[in-house]
């Protein structure tokens, strides 16, 4: 008679050796769990009792005593008024709700996005995504069953599918061109991550981590980006060596003046001084700045300061360089145009280099 007794089952739990296990059901077979059993849930895993298709009472991390009043809703379920004193059967389900960690998603197929440039363009995506049961009864009515083990492995291929759809449909709202793409991954993958959070909570998930490995263009679209991206360095780069060989030439134009005894002399009276004026315009037109000032290549519009001798533009009030108020000055005395030397009423030319005064 022994042999035919009941077993029954006094300890309840799941000790968990795999890393891809999300659901594991507790094997029941002939064994009846009785009155004060112990029910150890460990840290990371939720238990649910479920009757006959119908969920129970849920467990989070913990050890309890299983007595009516840690099983409120089975309690009901079978009209337990009092208690229960006899055995009963019901199956336990024990959740993984840890983080899963590193799962990889890819287009299978392209997928057309629309684009400014080139019109619809076939892309290739793949990437890193993670997750987590964020509730773990939806996830169990929605997803397992009755299967007493589901793994990591038959859930992937499903959310890879959901991926793959939201990325499509995604992307074209963000009207980015195929050239921008490379650039905005990380906005792109927040973006997807944000837009995954509905159908991956429908299931009882939440993604917990995302990032794109590589968006791929076809193979003439990306040569012709490269060769674009080429042309526009080398032109910077031509822009830039021909400005500064131009200033070198006219540093050099003006080392040569300087050393040269005769153009120095010139320098030096009121001709020299004007040719210099002029040579310094050319070195700060290629600079494009001559002390910080406007240049004003028409010489007819500009007059000498009188405190300074800085040329500045006719009808200004005060000169840029000394502060000097210049309408007042210009009304008392006369300044030769050319080369700022003061000229007495009457002149009809400059003392200093030969200027015409009007």
């Amino acid at each position: 008679m022994g042999f035919f007794k009941k077993q029954f089952l006094d300890i309840i739990q799941w000790l968990d050796d795999s890393n891809n296990t999300l659901v594991y059901r507790f094997p029941m077979e002939d064994q009846e769990i009785q009155n004060g059993a112990q029910l150890t849930v460990r840290q990371g895993q939720v238990a649910i009792f479920v009757d006959q298709g119908q969920i129970a009472d849920v467990f989070g991390p913990g050890m309890y005593k299983l007595e009516t009043a840690n099983l409120p809703i089975l309690s009901n379920l079978k009209s337990w008024s009092y208690g229960f004193k006899s055995p009963f059967k019901s199956d336990v389900y024990f959740l993984n709700m840890k983080e899963f960690l590193d799962n990889k998603w890819g287009t299978a197929n392209p997928v057309w996005i629309p684009d400014s440039q080139f019109g619809q363009v076939q892309v290739r995506a793949h990437g890193n995504y993670a997750f987590k049961i964020e509730n773990p009864v939806v996830f169990l009515n929605n997803i397992v069953g009755t299967q007493s083990k589901y793994r990591l492995e038959e859930i992937t291929s499903q959310l890879r599918g959901v991926i793959v759809s939201q990325f499509s449909d995604m992307i074209g709202s963000l009207h980015l061109t195929v050239a921008q793409i490379a650039s905005n991954y990380n906005e792109i993958g927040d973006a997807l991550k944000e837009t995954l959070s509905k159908p991956f909570g429908d299931l009882g998930l939440s993604v917990t981590q995302f990032t794109i490995g590589n968006i791929g263009l076809p193979e003439e679209i990306e040569k012709h980006l490269k060769e674009l991206t080429g042309m526009n360095i080398l032109g910077s780069v031509q822009s830039d060596k021909m400005s500064k060989i131009q200033i070198l030439k006219q540093l050099e134009i003006m080392e040569k003046s300087a050393g040269n005894s005769g153009i120095n002399s010139m320098m030096q009276s009121g001709m020299g001084l004007s040719m210099g004026m002029q040579m310094a315009n050319t070195f700060a037109q290629g600079l494009g700045q001559m002390n910080n000032h406007p240049i004003n290549s028409n010489k007819e519009q500009l007059v000498a300061c009188q405190s300074c001798h800085t040329m500045i533009k006719k009808g200004s009030k005060f000169c840029p360089e000394c502060g000097t108020k210049v309408e007042a000055l210009t009304k008392k005395s006369k300044f030769c145009p050319q080369c700022g030397t003061p000229a007495e009423e009457g002149m009809k030319f400059c003392i200093e280099c030969g200027t015409k005064l009007v």
